[in-house]
């Protein structure tokens, strides 16, 4: 691949790497109003014809490199996978839509932050938590397990690996602040705990204190000097902030047992799809502690790009069945 840019060598090796195990070409380009983790846009789950990284137009140097660095080992895991005729991503249909739909349903009743919203103000809300939930999965036990890979294989990258995760931990775990009283609670906490529980793995497995959540996140800070039974005070208990703690412990145990690959194994198939798997079974293991796992279905790409399709029509199907009867 030649390029525009200027990138490091490790970089450079990297691509080059991926390029002839796969058989592909990668693409880089530089664009405004980019996530600041970038945007991988490839054939395998696109049908796009083409690998594409975007990466934002703030980031430069070794962050940059960072940015492409960490989407390309997610393209290397898809890909491997896709040339075993492995791959598989989260999808839906409108039996599993519609179990997932009205469970959100049931809880915007049961809550008193949600139960009186009109009947437009819910209805907006259960399509949108339902997809919210199913991109969080889609895309974090990959990017967890591309970090920790980052982490063992290109040390050089670390300073920029360390800064963007805590840039993104913070805005991720309030980016449901503005709408948390139109929310049922529990995917409020649901939503924080993911990116709590792949901070506590990470500031382990990096041995880098800055990104527990309990030292970023100036909300959980209070929770540090702690110990169980002060946190049991009726005075927290009805903090969202206290329960994110709870269940971000919880889905980080869940985390460590699904780490059971060898990341200093050398660099190879073998290794990348051992990581693919690894991405699911976290995703399995989460979707069965949050009671969705009857929600999305494992599907080949092309049954997702159908269903993202039909998207329209089948929330209209189901908001149908749900409210009018």
């Amino acid at each position: 691949m030649s390029s525009p840019y200027n990138l490091s060598d490790e970089l450079t090796g990297l691509i080059a790497h991926i390029e002839d195990l796969l058989g592909i070409g990668i693409t880089l380009r530089r664009q405004d109003n980019i996530p600041d983790q970038g945007l991988l846009v490839d054939d395998y789950t696109y049908g796009s014809g083409k690998n594409l990284i975007l990466f934002s137009s703030n980031e430069l140097g070794m962050l940059k490199d960072f940015v492409i660095t960490k989407n390309c080992i997610e393209l290397l895991f898809k890909g491997v996978a896709s040339g075993k005729g492995e791959l598989q991503v989260l999808s839906f249909d409108e039996i599993s839509a519609t179990e997932g739909m009205k469970q959100v349903y049931f809880d915007v009743l049961k809550d008193e932050n949600t139960r009186d919203l009109d009947i437009a103000q819910r209805k907006k809300l259960l399509f949108h938590l339902f997809l919210l939930f199913r991109n969080t999965l889609s895309e974090l036990p990959w990017s967890i397990l591309s970090n920790i890979y980052i982490s063992k294989k290109f040390p050089v990258m670390r300073n920029s690996q360390v800064y963007l995760l805590m840039r993104e931990s913070m805005y991720e775990m309030h980016a449901l602040e503005k709408a948390n009283e139109s929310l049922p609670q529990r995917y409020y906490v649901m939503h924080n705990a993911i990116y709590y529980a792949r901070d506590m793995l990470l500031a382990y497995t990096l041995s880098e204190y800055r990104l527990n959540p309990m030292i970023n996140i100036p909300e959980l800070q209070q929770f540090r000097a702690l110990d169980m039974k002060d946190m049991m005070d009726s005075r927290w208990s009805r903090s969202h902030w206290y329960h994110t703690k709870v269940v971000g412990d919880a889905m980080s145990n869940i985390l460590k047992l699904s780490l059971n690959s060898d990341f200093n194994k050398e660099p190879g198939p073998d290794l990348y799809y051992d990581l693919y798997e690894c991405g699911l079974d976290i995703t399995n293991r989460w979707l069965v502690m949050m009671a969705m796992q009857d929600w999305y279905r494992w599907e080949k790409p092309d049954h997702w790009r159908s269903a993202i399709e039909k998207q329209a029509s089948t929330e209209e199907s189901i908001l149908g069945k749900i409210f009018d009867g």
